[in-house]
């Protein structure tokens, strides 16, 4: 069986279920797992993680970054940070997404508050992904 397990630090999302199809934001691009996939390791962007468990709808959540392990039994995917669409206030994200971008063209900061600013960053478009849907060109 083909299984997923998705997993944060403070929460198990999904613990050993079986599944059909898996969509990850990985470093490279989106990348897009079936069953009889490659094996491989990957890192993981901020982005829009969707799944399908065998016999469910598709479920999406809005992840930070993380690692993901493909191998003949599965996925494994541990994420920084996680949450669902109902998880989401859409108003919430869009002040904070306006005010850290603001942080950003303002502020003079050392390299490692930039990168804390930016991973907060991608994070923030990533839960408004989320609530919004994809955007068309």
């Amino acid at each position: 069986m083909f299984r997923l397990t998705l997993v944060t630090p403070t929460k198990k999302i999904v613990t050993e279920r079986d599944l059909e199809e898996i969509t990850l934001p990985a470093f490279a691009g989106e990348l897009n797992i079936l069953p009889g996939h490659a094996p491989l390791m990957t890192t993981l962007e901020a982005g829009v993680l969707k799944y399908k468990l065998v016999g469910e709808p598709e479920q999406k959540l809005a992840i930070s970054w993380g690692y993901c392990q493909v191998s003949p039994q599965g996925v494994n995917v541990l994420a920084e940070h996680a949450v669902s669409v109902d998880e989401v206030n859409p108003k919430a994200v869009a002040e904070q997404l306006k005010n850290q971008e603001a942080r950003m063209a303002t502020e003079s900061l050392d390299d490692i508050e930039w990168k804390k600013l930016e991973l907060e960053v991608a994070k923030l478009k990533a839960e408004a992904e989320l609530v919004a849907g994809p955007t068309r060109h």
